[in-house]
């Protein structure tokens, strides 16, 4: 069995990014969790992540944001938004600046490993 990509989790709210963790623990997933964009991008080489998965609204830099910054740094890393902002502007934003999917709260688990899958290019049963 090959080793999946570990999944970065950035979300400024601690309960949210604790849920998130369990659940891509719970379904074989490899996740590290960040606070804020800042840390995410500052921590190890961003290039060891196979997956971002953030929130829109956070302090500082923002989940637009960080994804733009991804995406100047030339990455490719599928981003997931999980976010309770269901603005029609910022998720049409989200996604023609590259988003895999952007996924409103209260989120069902299937529909995140199902985009997760996708965006990783696993096939269910793997």
């Amino acid at each position: 069995m090959s080793k999946l990509p570990l999944i970065a989790i950035v979300d400024d709210d601690q309960a949210m990014r604790e849920a998130l963790f369990d659940l891509l623990q719970v379904e074989g997933f490899s996740a590290r969790a960040f606070a804020d964009a800042a840390s995410f991008l500052a921590a190890a080489a961003v290039t060891e992540f196979g997956c971002l998965l953030t929130d829109v609204r956070m302090p500082g830099i923002d989940g637009i944001e960080l994804q733009q910054c991804l995406r100047a740094r030339c990455s490719s890393m599928p981003v997931i938004f999980v976010t309770s902002d269901e603005d029609a502007v910022t998720r049409t934003q989200a996604m023609n600046d590259g988003a895999t999917a952007y996924l409103t709260k209260p989120l069902a688990n299937a529909e995140l490993v199902r985009s997760l899958d996708l965006a990783l290019e696993r096939r269910p049963g793997r």
